[in-house]
Protein backbone atom coordinates (compact mmCIF):
# COMPACT_ATOMS: atom_id res chain seq x y z
CA UNK A 1 0.00 0.00 0.00
CA UNK A 2 1.36 3.89 -1.05
CA UNK A 3 1.82 4.99 2.31
CA UNK A 4 1.55 8.05 0.65
CA UNK A 5 -1.58 8.19 0.19
CA UNK A 6 -2.68 7.80 4.08
CA UNK A 7 -0.83 10.67 5.81
CA UNK A 8 -2.46 10.95 8.94
CA UNK A 9 -3.71 14.09 8.20
CA UNK A 10 -6.94 15.46 10.37
CA UNK A 11 -9.86 15.86 7.79
CA UNK A 12 -12.23 18.94 8.61
CA UNK A 13 -15.31 17.51 10.23
CA UNK A 14 -17.52 20.22 8.22
CA UNK A 15 -15.41 20.03 5.18
CA UNK A 16 -15.84 17.91 2.10
CA UNK A 17 -13.19 15.17 1.16
CA UNK A 18 -13.04 12.59 -1.63
CA UNK A 19 -12.69 9.20 -0.70
CA UNK A 20 -12.04 6.91 -3.78
CA UNK A 21 -14.11 7.60 -6.35
CA UNK A 22 -16.76 9.14 -3.91
CA UNK A 23 -17.35 12.72 -2.94
CA UNK A 24 -18.09 13.26 0.96
CA UNK A 25 -20.14 16.02 2.12
CA UNK A 26 -20.09 15.46 5.98
CA UNK A 27 -22.46 18.54 6.84
CA UNK A 28 -25.26 16.67 4.64
CA UNK A 29 -24.49 13.36 5.58
CA UNK A 30 -24.17 12.68 1.38
CA UNK A 31 -22.12 10.13 -0.43
CA UNK A 32 -22.25 11.49 -4.28
CA UNK A 33 -20.65 9.48 -7.17
CA UNK A 34 -21.34 9.99 -10.92
CA UNK A 35 -24.30 12.21 -10.15
CA UNK A 36 -25.40 9.48 -7.60
CA UNK A 37 -26.29 10.73 -3.61
CA UNK A 38 -26.23 8.41 -1.04
CA UNK A 39 -27.39 9.22 2.28
CA UNK A 40 -25.69 8.50 5.62
CA UNK A 41 -27.58 8.05 9.12
CA UNK A 42 -25.83 10.99 11.41
CA UNK A 43 -23.91 8.45 13.10
CA UNK A 44 -22.79 6.37 10.27
CA UNK A 45 -21.18 9.64 8.81
CA UNK A 46 -19.61 10.27 11.81
CA UNK A 47 -17.94 6.67 11.96
CA UNK A 48 -16.56 7.46 8.57
CA UNK A 49 -15.30 10.62 9.62
CA UNK A 50 -14.08 9.28 12.82
CA UNK A 51 -12.13 6.53 10.49
CA UNK A 52 -10.60 9.39 8.14
CA UNK A 53 -8.89 11.12 10.67
CA UNK A 54 -6.80 8.32 11.56
CA UNK A 55 -6.04 6.18 8.20
CA UNK A 56 -4.42 3.24 8.32
CA UNK A 57 -4.52 2.87 12.71
CA UNK A 58 -6.32 -0.13 14.49
CA UNK A 59 -9.08 1.14 16.30
CA UNK A 60 -10.48 -1.15 18.69
CA UNK A 61 -14.25 -1.64 18.90
CA UNK A 62 -14.10 -0.29 22.41
CA UNK A 63 -12.56 2.82 21.08
CA UNK A 64 -14.87 3.71 18.22
CA UNK A 65 -18.15 2.57 20.68
CA UNK A 66 -16.45 5.80 22.68
CA UNK A 67 -15.70 7.96 19.74
CA UNK A 68 -19.27 8.01 18.10
CA UNK A 69 -21.56 7.08 21.14
CA UNK A 70 -19.94 8.49 23.65
CA UNK A 71 -22.68 8.70 27.14
CA UNK A 72 -25.13 6.36 24.84
CA UNK A 73 -25.93 2.66 26.19
CA UNK A 74 -25.42 1.13 22.99
CA UNK A 75 -26.28 -2.60 22.10
CA UNK A 76 -23.24 -5.15 20.53
CA UNK A 77 -24.68 -4.51 17.34
CA UNK A 78 -24.44 -0.93 17.15
CA UNK A 79 -20.57 -0.58 15.71
CA UNK A 80 -21.21 -3.63 13.22
CA UNK A 81 -24.38 -2.53 11.70
CA UNK A 82 -22.50 1.07 11.14
CA UNK A 83 -19.54 -0.74 9.61
CA UNK A 84 -22.25 -2.76 7.17
CA UNK A 85 -24.18 0.45 5.99
CA UNK A 86 -20.66 2.29 5.18
CA UNK A 87 -19.25 -0.85 3.36
CA UNK A 88 -22.81 -1.22 1.66
CA UNK A 89 -22.97 2.20 0.61
CA UNK A 90 -19.74 2.48 -0.99
CA UNK A 91 -19.98 -1.18 -2.02
CA UNK A 92 -16.63 -2.67 -0.16
CA UNK A 93 -16.71 -6.16 0.21
CA UNK A 94 -15.38 -7.09 3.38
CA UNK A 95 -13.38 -10.25 2.14
CA UNK A 96 -11.37 -8.55 -0.46
CA UNK A 97 -11.59 -4.52 1.26
CA UNK A 98 -10.64 -1.37 -0.07
CA UNK A 99 -12.57 0.89 2.02
CA UNK A 100 -12.15 -0.90 5.64
CA UNK A 101 -10.41 -3.85 6.97
CA UNK A 102 -11.19 -6.18 9.75
CA UNK A 103 -8.02 -6.60 11.81
CA UNK A 104 -9.50 -9.65 13.48
CA UNK A 105 -10.30 -9.87 17.33
CA UNK A 106 -8.62 -6.14 17.21
CA UNK A 107 -10.87 -3.69 15.09
CA UNK A 108 -11.23 -1.93 11.88
CA UNK A 109 -8.88 0.39 10.06
CA UNK A 110 -9.69 2.48 6.80
CA UNK A 111 -7.22 1.60 4.63
CA UNK A 112 -8.71 4.04 1.31
CA UNK A 113 -6.79 7.23 0.03
CA UNK A 114 -8.40 10.32 1.69
CA UNK A 115 -7.89 13.77 -0.63
CA UNK A 116 -9.20 16.95 0.86
CA UNK A 117 -11.63 18.93 -1.38
CA UNK A 118 -12.17 22.39 -2.20
CA UNK A 119 -15.05 23.26 -0.35
CA UNK A 120 -16.18 26.23 -2.68
CA UNK A 121 -16.65 23.84 -5.92
CA UNK A 122 -19.93 22.56 -6.75
CA UNK A 123 -20.50 19.09 -6.29
CA UNK A 124 -19.95 17.19 -9.48
CA UNK A 125 -22.77 16.89 -11.75
CA UNK A 126 -23.50 13.75 -14.17
CA UNK A 127 -22.90 14.84 -17.56
CA UNK A 128 -26.29 13.31 -18.91
CA UNK A 129 -28.20 16.15 -16.39
CA UNK A 130 -26.07 19.15 -17.88
CA UNK A 131 -27.21 18.43 -21.18
CA UNK A 132 -30.79 17.96 -20.38
CA UNK A 133 -30.97 20.96 -18.14
CA UNK A 134 -32.47 23.26 -21.76
CA UNK A 135 -34.99 20.55 -22.62
CA UNK A 136 -35.88 20.83 -18.88
CA UNK A 137 -36.46 24.34 -18.94
CA UNK A 138 -38.65 24.21 -22.09
CA UNK A 139 -40.92 22.07 -20.32
CA UNK A 140 -40.60 23.02 -16.54
CA UNK A 141 -43.68 25.26 -16.66
CA UNK A 142 -45.79 22.49 -17.69
CA UNK A 143 -44.44 19.85 -15.26
CA UNK A 144 -44.93 22.23 -12.64
CA UNK A 145 -48.53 22.04 -12.86
CA UNK A 146 -48.68 18.27 -13.01
CA UNK A 147 -46.58 18.29 -9.82
CA UNK A 148 -48.58 20.23 -7.89
CA UNK A 149 -51.19 18.67 -8.50
CA UNK A 150 -49.41 15.26 -7.58
CA UNK A 151 -47.91 16.67 -4.86
CA UNK A 152 -51.53 17.81 -2.78
CA UNK A 153 -52.46 14.37 -3.59
CA UNK A 154 -49.65 12.95 -2.18
CA UNK A 155 -49.54 15.08 1.05
CA UNK A 156 -53.58 14.34 1.36
CA UNK A 157 -52.65 10.51 1.04
CA UNK A 158 -49.39 10.51 3.80
CA UNK A 159 -51.73 12.34 6.31
CA UNK A 160 -54.54 10.04 5.75
CA UNK A 161 -51.70 7.26 5.71
CA UNK A 162 -50.48 9.01 8.95
CA UNK A 163 -53.97 9.31 10.69
CA UNK A 164 -54.59 5.60 10.01
CA UNK A 165 -50.95 4.31 11.14
CA UNK A 166 -50.80 2.07 14.08
CA UNK A 167 -48.86 3.88 16.79
CA UNK A 168 -45.46 2.86 17.24
CA UNK A 169 -43.08 2.64 20.05
CA UNK A 170 -39.43 1.67 21.08
CA UNK A 171 -38.64 0.97 24.22
CA UNK A 172 -34.84 1.30 24.69
CA UNK A 173 -32.43 -0.52 26.98
CA UNK A 174 -32.81 0.74 31.03
CA UNK A 175 -29.58 2.08 31.93
CA UNK A 176 -28.65 0.71 35.24
CA UNK A 177 -27.85 2.61 37.84
CA UNK A 178 -25.44 1.84 40.54
CA UNK A 179 -22.07 -0.31 41.35
CA UNK A 180 -22.84 -3.77 41.18
CA UNK A 181 -22.18 -5.30 37.25
CA UNK A 182 -23.83 -8.33 38.82
CA UNK A 183 -27.65 -6.47 38.77
CA UNK A 184 -26.97 -5.62 35.01
CA UNK A 185 -29.89 -8.56 34.62
CA UNK A 186 -32.52 -6.92 36.47
CA UNK A 187 -32.78 -3.52 34.81
CA UNK A 188 -33.02 -5.36 31.89
CA UNK A 189 -35.47 -7.80 32.63
CA UNK A 190 -37.75 -4.70 33.97
CA UNK A 191 -37.51 -3.42 30.45
CA UNK A 192 -38.51 -6.47 29.11
CA UNK A 193 -41.30 -6.94 31.08
CA UNK A 194 -42.54 -3.63 29.75
CA UNK A 195 -42.24 -4.99 26.39
CA UNK A 196 -44.00 -7.76 26.55
CA UNK A 197 -46.94 -6.02 28.34
CA UNK A 198 -46.91 -3.59 25.49
CA UNK A 199 -46.97 -5.91 23.22
CA UNK A 200 -50.15 -7.06 24.62
CA UNK A 201 -51.82 -4.04 23.07
CA UNK A 202 -53.15 -4.96 19.48
CA UNK A 203 -53.68 -0.73 18.68
CA UNK A 204 -49.39 -0.66 19.39
CA UNK A 205 -46.83 -1.49 17.23
CA UNK A 206 -43.87 -2.60 19.50
CA UNK A 207 -39.67 -2.49 18.38
CA UNK A 208 -38.81 -4.79 21.37
CA UNK A 209 -35.55 -6.02 20.42
CA UNK A 210 -32.21 -4.02 21.01
CA UNK A 211 -32.86 -0.50 19.90
CA UNK A 212 -29.32 1.42 20.12
CA UNK A 213 -30.15 5.15 20.63
CA UNK A 214 -30.68 5.70 24.46
CA UNK A 215 -28.70 8.44 26.43
CA UNK A 216 -28.84 9.41 29.98
CA UNK A 217 -26.67 12.21 30.23
CA UNK A 218 -27.47 14.00 26.83
CA UNK A 219 -30.55 14.84 24.95
CA UNK A 220 -31.76 11.84 23.14
CA UNK A 221 -30.97 11.90 19.42
CA UNK A 222 -34.48 11.72 18.35
CA UNK A 223 -33.51 12.12 14.65
CA UNK A 224 -31.15 8.98 14.54
CA UNK A 225 -33.84 7.37 16.52
CA UNK A 226 -36.66 7.85 13.96
CA UNK A 227 -34.17 7.26 10.85
CA UNK A 228 -33.15 3.66 12.46
CA UNK A 229 -36.37 2.20 13.92
CA UNK A 230 -39.27 3.87 12.41
CA UNK A 231 -41.65 4.96 15.58
CA UNK A 232 -42.64 7.96 16.37
CA UNK A 233 -42.75 7.27 20.31
CA UNK A 234 -39.63 5.99 22.69
CA UNK A 235 -39.78 5.03 26.04
CA UNK A 236 -36.25 5.61 27.90
CA UNK A 237 -35.73 4.76 31.69
CA UNK A 238 -33.12 3.82 34.84
CA UNK A 239 -33.18 1.20 36.76
CA UNK A 240 -31.21 1.34 40.27
CA UNK A 241 -31.38 -1.22 43.07
CA UNK A 242 -29.92 -1.73 46.30
CA UNK A 243 -31.10 -4.78 48.55
CA UNK A 244 -34.67 -4.62 48.79
CA UNK A 245 -34.63 -0.89 47.80
CA UNK A 246 -35.62 -0.38 44.00
CA UNK A 247 -35.74 3.02 42.59
CA UNK A 248 -37.61 3.24 38.95
CA UNK A 249 -38.00 6.19 36.44
CA UNK A 250 -39.12 6.23 33.00
CA UNK A 251 -39.99 8.93 29.82
CA UNK A 252 -42.40 8.56 26.96
CA UNK A 253 -41.17 11.09 24.64
CA UNK A 254 -42.64 12.02 20.67
CA UNK A 255 -40.05 11.45 18.48
CA UNK A 256 -41.18 14.14 16.06
CA UNK A 257 -42.29 16.85 18.28
CA UNK A 258 -39.35 15.58 21.03
CA UNK A 259 -42.51 16.45 23.52
CA UNK A 260 -42.03 14.25 26.92
CA UNK A 261 -45.82 13.09 26.77
CA UNK A 262 -45.14 11.06 30.40
CA UNK A 263 -42.55 10.60 33.29
CA UNK A 264 -42.42 9.40 36.45
CA UNK A 265 -40.21 8.40 39.22
CA UNK A 266 -40.90 5.13 41.60
CA UNK A 267 -39.37 4.58 45.10
CA UNK A 268 -40.40 1.87 46.04
CA UNK A 269 -39.77 -1.97 47.55
CA UNK A 270 -38.95 -5.14 45.67
CA UNK A 271 -42.51 -6.38 46.76
CA UNK A 272 -43.95 -3.76 44.77
CA UNK A 273 -42.15 -3.69 41.63
CA UNK A 274 -45.14 -5.26 39.62
CA UNK A 275 -46.81 -2.67 40.72
CA UNK A 276 -44.69 -0.15 39.03
CA UNK A 277 -44.39 -2.16 35.78
CA UNK A 278 -48.79 -1.86 35.72
CA UNK A 279 -48.37 2.26 36.17
CA UNK A 280 -45.99 2.09 33.46
CA UNK A 281 -48.00 0.25 31.05
CA UNK A 282 -51.31 2.10 31.97
CA UNK A 283 -49.43 5.76 31.81
CA UNK A 284 -48.21 5.09 28.21
CA UNK A 285 -51.90 3.80 27.52
CA UNK A 286 -52.94 7.29 28.61
CA UNK A 287 -50.82 9.26 27.11
CA UNK A 288 -51.21 7.42 23.95
CA UNK A 289 -54.83 7.21 24.23
CA UNK A 290 -55.17 4.03 23.17
CA UNK A 291 -58.18 1.92 23.48
CA UNK A 292 -58.43 -1.28 25.11
CA UNK A 293 -60.43 -3.72 24.65
CA UNK A 294 -62.14 -5.82 27.83
CA UNK A 295 -60.25 -9.02 26.85
CA UNK A 296 -56.48 -6.95 26.44
CA UNK A 297 -57.25 -4.90 29.65
CA UNK A 298 -57.86 -8.45 31.67
CA UNK A 299 -54.73 -9.47 29.94
CA UNK A 300 -52.58 -6.52 30.89
CA UNK A 301 -53.31 -6.85 34.27
CA UNK A 302 -52.41 -10.38 34.43
CA UNK A 303 -48.75 -11.50 36.18
CA UNK A 304 -47.00 -14.78 35.08
CA UNK A 305 -46.45 -14.72 38.50
CA UNK A 306 -46.79 -12.86 41.14
CA UNK A 307 -43.94 -14.38 43.43
CA UNK A 308 -41.17 -11.72 43.55
CA UNK A 309 -38.46 -13.50 44.88
CA UNK A 310 -39.71 -16.07 42.00
CA UNK A 311 -38.94 -13.57 39.35
CA UNK A 312 -35.57 -12.69 40.70
CA UNK A 313 -34.90 -16.24 40.15
CA UNK A 314 -35.86 -16.56 36.88
CA UNK A 315 -34.17 -13.02 35.42
CA UNK A 316 -30.85 -14.67 36.26
CA UNK A 317 -31.43 -17.62 34.87
CA UNK A 318 -32.10 -15.59 32.24
CA UNK A 319 -28.45 -14.44 31.55
CA UNK A 320 -27.14 -17.54 32.09
CA UNK A 321 -29.12 -19.14 29.10
CA UNK A 322 -28.70 -16.41 27.20
CA UNK A 323 -25.24 -17.33 27.10
CA UNK A 324 -25.88 -20.67 24.87
CA UNK A 325 -23.30 -22.35 26.38
CA UNK A 326 -23.46 -25.96 27.85
CA UNK A 327 -22.30 -25.46 31.32
CA UNK A 328 -24.50 -21.68 31.58
CA UNK A 329 -27.80 -24.39 30.33
CA UNK A 330 -27.29 -26.17 33.25
CA UNK A 331 -26.64 -23.08 35.81
CA UNK A 332 -30.08 -21.49 33.77
CA UNK A 333 -32.06 -24.63 34.79
CA UNK A 334 -30.98 -24.76 38.33
CA UNK A 335 -32.54 -21.04 38.53
CA UNK A 336 -35.67 -21.84 36.65
CA UNK A 337 -36.41 -24.88 38.71
CA UNK A 338 -35.60 -22.81 41.88
CA UNK A 339 -37.96 -20.73 40.37
CA UNK A 340 -40.92 -23.27 39.78
CA UNK A 341 -40.20 -24.30 43.40
CA UNK A 342 -41.76 -20.84 44.78
CA UNK A 343 -44.46 -20.50 41.78
CA UNK A 344 -45.19 -24.16 40.25
CA UNK A 345 -47.56 -21.96 37.88
CA UNK A 346 -45.02 -19.73 36.60
CA UNK A 347 -45.88 -19.78 32.51
CA UNK A 348 -42.38 -18.07 31.35
CA UNK A 349 -40.25 -20.05 33.58
CA UNK A 350 -41.80 -23.57 32.61
CA UNK A 351 -40.97 -22.57 28.98
CA UNK A 352 -37.73 -21.30 29.86
CA UNK A 353 -36.84 -24.43 31.63
CA UNK A 354 -38.16 -26.13 28.73
CA UNK A 355 -35.66 -24.30 26.25
CA UNK A 356 -32.84 -25.50 28.57
CA UNK A 357 -33.74 -29.09 27.85
CA UNK A 358 -34.83 -28.37 24.10
CA UNK A 359 -30.80 -27.44 24.02
CA UNK A 360 -29.29 -30.18 25.21
CA UNK A 361 -31.28 -32.43 23.01
CA UNK A 362 -30.20 -30.71 20.14
CA UNK A 363 -27.19 -29.75 20.83
CA UNK A 364 -25.93 -33.31 21.82
CA UNK A 365 -24.77 -31.81 25.44
CA UNK A 366 -27.41 -34.69 27.03
CA UNK A 367 -26.62 -37.88 28.35
CA UNK A 368 -29.78 -38.82 27.96
CA UNK A 369 -31.49 -37.28 24.77
CA UNK A 370 -34.64 -38.93 25.42
CA UNK A 371 -35.10 -37.47 28.77
CA UNK A 372 -34.48 -34.39 27.83
CA UNK A 373 -36.72 -34.85 24.65
CA UNK A 374 -39.87 -35.22 27.08
CA UNK A 375 -38.97 -32.77 29.66
CA UNK A 376 -38.88 -30.09 26.82
CA UNK A 377 -41.98 -31.09 25.50
CA UNK A 378 -43.63 -31.57 29.26
CA UNK A 379 -42.96 -27.81 30.33
CA UNK A 380 -43.48 -26.11 26.92
CA UNK A 381 -46.78 -27.95 27.04
CA UNK A 382 -47.80 -26.98 30.82
CA UNK A 383 -46.75 -23.05 29.85
CA UNK A 384 -49.25 -23.06 26.83
CA UNK A 385 -51.36 -25.18 29.47
CA UNK A 386 -51.05 -22.15 31.73
CA UNK A 387 -51.53 -18.88 29.78
CA UNK A 388 -52.98 -20.18 25.92
CA UNK A 389 -52.87 -16.49 24.95
CA UNK A 390 -48.60 -16.19 25.30
CA UNK A 391 -47.14 -15.67 22.46
CA UNK A 392 -43.63 -16.32 23.79
CA UNK A 393 -44.87 -19.95 24.94
CA UNK A 394 -46.17 -20.85 21.94
CA UNK A 395 -42.87 -20.08 20.28
CA UNK A 396 -41.33 -22.19 22.44
CA UNK A 397 -43.61 -25.22 22.05
CA UNK A 398 -42.92 -24.26 18.46
CA UNK A 399 -38.87 -24.37 19.20
CA UNK A 400 -39.51 -27.99 21.04
CA UNK A 401 -41.56 -29.38 17.61
CA UNK A 402 -38.73 -28.24 15.43
CA UNK A 403 -35.74 -28.87 17.07
CA UNK A 404 -36.41 -32.12 19.41
CA UNK A 405 -39.64 -33.64 17.60
CA UNK A 406 -38.38 -32.39 13.83
CA UNK A 407 -42.36 -32.41 13.30
CA UNK A 408 -42.43 -29.35 11.03
CA UNK A 409 -46.53 -29.03 10.72
CA UNK A 410 -46.78 -28.76 14.79
CA UNK A 411 -43.98 -25.87 14.71
CA UNK A 412 -45.36 -23.73 11.49
CA UNK A 413 -48.51 -23.71 13.70
CA UNK A 414 -47.21 -22.96 17.21
CA UNK A 415 -45.17 -19.93 15.01
CA UNK A 416 -48.33 -18.72 13.23
CA UNK A 417 -50.17 -18.79 16.59
CA UNK A 418 -47.53 -16.85 18.03
CA UNK A 419 -47.94 -14.20 15.34
CA UNK A 420 -51.50 -13.93 15.39
CA UNK A 421 -51.25 -13.26 19.47
CA UNK A 422 -48.44 -10.91 18.88
CA UNK A 423 -47.62 -9.84 15.52
CA UNK A 424 -44.54 -7.92 16.93
CA UNK A 425 -42.94 -10.95 18.10
CA UNK A 426 -39.97 -11.55 16.01
CA UNK A 427 -38.99 -14.39 17.33
CA UNK A 428 -41.60 -15.56 16.05
CA UNK A 429 -41.82 -14.96 12.24
CA UNK A 430 -38.10 -15.98 12.77
CA UNK A 431 -39.51 -19.22 13.64
CA UNK A 432 -42.00 -19.65 11.23
CA UNK A 433 -38.47 -18.74 8.92
CA UNK A 434 -37.15 -21.35 9.80
CA UNK A 435 -39.95 -24.21 9.82
CA UNK A 436 -40.35 -23.15 6.37
CA UNK A 437 -36.34 -23.59 5.65
CA UNK A 438 -36.02 -26.64 6.54
CA UNK A 439 -39.54 -27.73 5.31
CA UNK A 440 -38.02 -27.32 1.66
CA UNK A 441 -39.55 -24.02 0.99
CA UNK A 442 -37.45 -21.37 1.01
CA UNK A 443 -39.69 -18.24 -0.62
CA UNK A 444 -41.84 -18.02 2.49
CA UNK A 445 -38.49 -18.33 5.06
CA UNK A 446 -37.24 -15.45 3.13
CA UNK A 447 -40.18 -13.58 3.51
CA UNK A 448 -40.88 -14.63 7.48
CA UNK A 449 -37.04 -13.70 8.24
CA UNK A 450 -37.40 -10.47 6.61
CA UNK A 451 -40.31 -9.52 8.95
CA UNK A 452 -38.48 -10.87 11.69
CA UNK A 453 -35.35 -8.26 11.02
CA UNK A 454 -38.21 -5.03 10.62
CA UNK A 455 -39.16 -5.84 13.42
CA UNK A 456 -35.54 -6.01 14.64
CA UNK A 457 -33.96 -2.97 13.29
CA UNK A 458 -30.55 -3.87 14.65
CA UNK A 459 -30.60 -7.07 13.60
CA UNK A 460 -28.80 -9.71 15.12
CA UNK A 461 -26.16 -12.13 13.64
CA UNK A 462 -28.97 -15.35 13.80
CA UNK A 463 -31.77 -13.30 11.61
CA UNK A 464 -29.27 -12.72 9.09
CA UNK A 465 -27.81 -16.26 9.30
CA UNK A 466 -31.07 -17.49 8.38
CA UNK A 467 -31.68 -15.46 5.83
CA UNK A 468 -28.05 -16.43 4.62
CA UNK A 469 -29.13 -20.64 4.71
CA UNK A 470 -32.26 -19.58 2.55
CA UNK A 471 -30.28 -17.91 0.08
CA UNK A 472 -27.78 -20.98 -0.15
CA UNK A 473 -30.38 -24.18 -0.08
CA UNK A 474 -32.43 -21.39 -2.75
CA UNK A 475 -28.95 -21.51 -5.18
CA UNK A 476 -28.44 -17.28 -4.63
CA UNK A 477 -24.72 -18.03 -3.65
CA UNK A 478 -23.95 -14.49 -4.14
CA UNK A 479 -26.76 -13.57 -2.17
CA UNK A 480 -26.12 -16.08 0.75
CA UNK A 481 -22.12 -15.08 0.70
CA UNK A 482 -22.72 -11.52 1.35
CA UNK A 483 -25.06 -12.14 4.28
CA UNK A 484 -23.68 -14.79 5.85
CA UNK A 485 -20.30 -13.03 5.98
CA UNK A 486 -22.55 -9.91 7.69
CA UNK A 487 -23.62 -12.43 9.80
CA UNK A 488 -20.03 -13.55 10.86
CA UNK A 489 -19.10 -10.04 10.98
CA UNK A 490 -21.48 -9.60 14.34
CA UNK A 491 -20.70 -12.89 15.66
CA UNK A 492 -17.32 -14.79 14.08
CA UNK A 493 -17.84 -17.76 16.61
CA UNK A 494 -21.31 -19.04 15.57
CA UNK A 495 -20.67 -22.42 13.67
CA UNK A 496 -23.68 -22.86 11.63
CA UNK A 497 -23.34 -19.40 9.39
CA UNK A 498 -19.46 -20.81 9.23
CA UNK A 499 -20.87 -24.10 7.96
CA UNK A 500 -22.97 -22.61 5.34
CA UNK A 501 -20.13 -19.97 4.21
CA UNK A 502 -17.76 -22.86 3.21
CA UNK A 503 -20.58 -24.56 1.88
CA UNK A 504 -21.48 -21.72 -0.06
CA UNK A 505 -18.01 -20.78 -1.29
CA UNK A 506 -18.13 -24.66 -2.00
CA UNK A 507 -20.67 -23.74 -4.91
CA UNK A 508 -19.05 -20.54 -5.97
CA UNK A 509 -15.94 -22.24 -6.76
CA UNK A 510 -13.70 -20.85 -3.97
CA UNK A 511 -12.48 -24.08 -2.44
CA UNK A 512 -9.29 -22.01 -1.20
CA UNK A 513 -11.55 -19.71 0.60
CA UNK A 514 -13.54 -22.43 1.90
CA UNK A 515 -11.03 -24.87 2.90
CA UNK A 516 -9.38 -21.59 5.41
CA UNK A 517 -12.92 -21.40 6.77
CA UNK A 518 -13.55 -24.88 7.61
CA UNK A 519 -9.64 -25.09 8.91
CA UNK A 520 -11.12 -22.85 10.64
CA UNK A 521 -13.98 -24.84 12.02
CA UNK A 522 -11.45 -27.34 13.24
CA UNK A 523 -9.44 -25.35 15.56
CA UNK A 524 -12.32 -24.32 17.01
CA UNK A 525 -14.75 -26.63 16.76
CA UNK A 526 -12.24 -29.67 17.40
CA UNK A 527 -15.22 -32.45 18.40
CA UNK A 528 -16.94 -32.23 15.47
CA UNK A 529 -18.18 -34.57 13.44
CA UNK A 530 -19.87 -33.57 9.80
CA UNK A 531 -22.16 -36.67 9.52
CA UNK A 532 -23.48 -36.43 13.54
CA UNK A 533 -23.76 -32.57 12.50
CA UNK A 534 -26.12 -33.20 9.32
CA UNK A 535 -28.48 -35.84 11.17
CA UNK A 536 -29.29 -33.17 14.15
CA UNK A 537 -30.43 -30.55 11.91
CA UNK A 538 -34.27 -30.75 11.20
CA UNK A 539 -33.96 -30.89 7.47
CA UNK A 540 -36.95 -32.69 6.20
CA UNK A 541 -35.84 -32.05 2.08
CA UNK A 542 -33.09 -34.88 1.56
CA UNK A 543 -31.86 -32.99 -1.58
CA UNK A 544 -30.99 -30.30 1.31
CA UNK A 545 -29.21 -32.43 3.03
CA UNK A 546 -27.22 -34.15 0.24
CA UNK A 547 -26.37 -30.39 -1.35
CA UNK A 548 -25.01 -29.52 2.22
CA UNK A 549 -23.02 -32.59 2.91
CA UNK A 550 -21.63 -32.80 -0.67
CA UNK A 551 -20.55 -29.30 -0.56
CA UNK A 552 -18.73 -29.31 2.98
CA UNK A 553 -17.14 -32.36 2.42
CA UNK A 554 -15.64 -30.90 -1.02
CA UNK A 555 -13.87 -28.65 0.94
CA UNK A 556 -12.37 -31.36 2.81
CA UNK A 557 -14.53 -31.20 6.01
CA UNK A 558 -15.26 -34.63 7.18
Amino acid sequence: MNESLHQARTVDAHQPFQIGDWRVEPDTGRLIKDGRSIKLEPKVMDLLIYLTQQPRRVLAREELEQAIWAGTVVGYDALTSAIIKLRKAFGDDPHRPWLIETVAKKGYRLIAPVTELDSTLPAPMPGPVVQRRRLLGATALAILAVVGLAIGWFVLDRLGSRTARVPSIAVLPFTKLGDDPKLAYFSDGVREDIITDLSKLSGLQVIAHNPVFASPEQPLPIKSVAETLDVRYVLEGSVRRSGDDIRITAKLIDIETGAHLWAEGYNRRMRELFTVQDDVTRNIVTALALTLTDEEKEYVARRDTRSVEAYDLFLQGQVRYARNLRDDNVNARNYFLRALALDTDFTRAHGALALTHADDFRFSWSQDPAASANAALHHAERAVALDARSPQAHWVLGYVHLYVRRDHTAALKMGTRATVLDPNHADSHALLAVSQLYAGDTQASVRHIERAMQLSPIQSARYRSVLGFAHYFAGRHDQARVVLEQALEQNPARLLPQLYLAATLSQLGKLDEARWLTDTIRTEHPEFKLQRWAETQPLANQTQRRKILDDLRRTGLN
